[in-house]
Order: C-alpha cells, then sequence, then structure tokens
C-alpha cells in the first residue's frame, strides 16, 4: 500500500514539476489612480494610491511547450471619491480598500476591490431650519458609513511599451448606511489611468516568482 502511494506521487510529481525562489522584498513605487466618476449620468471624480504590499510573477509551461505567463499583485488602497447629482445632493467620500490585480503577459488586467469609508452629502436645494425663526441651513447634507465592492478591467502599458501608465474601467457598488433606518444603494462608473512612478511613497512588498512546468507522461 505504502509502496503503491509512493509511485503515484512521483508519478505526479514527474506531470507537475513547481520551483519556486524564495521569498523576497523588493523596493516599489505607490501608484496614482485618477479618473472620471459617474454615478449613473451624475459626474464626478475620483483619486487614489495604490500601497503595493504583495506581488506574484508566474510562469507555465504547457504540454505543447508554449510558455505563459502573468502576474498577481495586492494593492492596499486610499480613495477619495465625488459625484455631483443635481438637484439631490452632493457625495464627497474616502475610502480605504484591498485590490485584488491579474495581469496577462500582453498587458490586459482583471480587477476587484473591496473598500469601507465613510460619505459625506451635500443637500443641492435650499434647506430650511425650522425653530423659533425660520432660516436657511447651510451645508446641510447627511454621514454615512460606506462599503463600496467593484470589479473592472483595463490595460497596463508598462508591461508591453515600458510606459508607466494604465487604463481602466470599472464598475463600483456603493452601500451607505442608515439611510432612513436602511441602506441607500449607488452604483458608479470609473474610467481612468493609472500611473506608476519610478519613485514615489517606496514600499517593499513581498515578492514571488513561481515557475510550473507541464510534461508529457
Amino acid at each position: 500500500m505504502i509502496k503503491n502511494i509512493l509511485i503515484s506521487y512521483l508519478l505526479f510529481s514527474s506531470i507537475n514539476l513547481f520551483s519556486q525562489n524564495s521569498l523576497e522584498k523588493i523596493e516599489t513605487p505607490t501608484n496614482v489612480r485618477l479618473g472620471y466618476n459617474s454615478s449613473i449620468i451624475y459626474p464626478g471624480l475620483k483619486a487614489g494610491l495604490e500601497i503595493p504590499i504583495r506581488k506574484k510573477q508566474i510562469e507555465k509551461t504547457k504540454k505543447s511547450g508554449k510558455q505563459k505567463r502573468y502576474f498577481k499583485d495586492r494593492f492596499l488602497t486610499a480613495n477619495f471619491g465625488w459625484y455631483h447629482h443635481k438637484t439631490f445632493h452632493d457625495n464627497v467620500y474616502l475610502t480605504a480598500g484591498y485590490t485584488f490585480r491579474r495581469t496577462h503577459n500582453k498587458g490586459f488586467f482583471t480587477e476587484l476591490s473591496p473598500e469601507i469609508g465613510y460619505s459625506r452629502t451635500f443637500l443641492g436645494g435650499t434647506t430650511y431650519r425650522v425653530d423659533d425663526n425660520v432660516s436657511i441651513k447651510k451645508g446641510a447634507g447627511y454621514n454615512y458609513a460606506l462599503v463600496s465592492f467593484g470589479g473592472g478591467l483595463g490595460y497596463d502599458f508598462s508591461i508591453t511599451k515600458s510606459k508607466p501608465i494604465a487604463i481602466y474601467y470599472k464598475l463600483n457598488l456603493l452601500t451607505m448606511f442608515p439611510y432612513n433606518s436602511t441602506i441607500y444603494l449607488r452604483p458608479t462608473m470609473e474610467l481612468g489611468i493609472i500611473y506608476k512612478p519610478s519613485k514615489f511613497l517606496m514600499f517593499k512588498p513581498k515578492t514571488k516568482h513561481i515557475t510550473k512546468d507541464n510534461f508529457q507522461k
């Protein structure tokens, strides 16, 4: 029984051989993100920072001999967002989050980003305070806790053209609460660029280089 297990293990190992370099910490700059931020049809802006915390470069050799390479990046993010909903409100919000990004060797990437933060709305119409007298209330609005989840795709020119920029398109769902004792859902759309400076707020993310070779039986 033990002999059969050992033989099966050796056969499996001969089909899929992995080699992984030791964990490294390579100094890497923080990315800067800037985009047009629209809530349905209402315009706005969004800006943020992407702090690198983990990087993986994975290379695979298929049975056909064709090589495939892709990258997995993890970022801590800090973001400022705003949109203007005419006659309703302006919404300003700050979030912190975590971005999962996977980039193909041809430059295309996908990403997912959960975020939490704080939202402040400013009412669009004239607001009156009624007590002993009636007066106009300036800066009227509401404070909310905010949870956001987004997914996007883009193209990274630093992979194929050695240019320090990437373009992206992203959809987000903002969840603000408490809103009239319930929650308020607001979809937003981003279209923008990610700038990758050579030196800016340097960090040392955990970096791995993984290779995987698949051989014919």
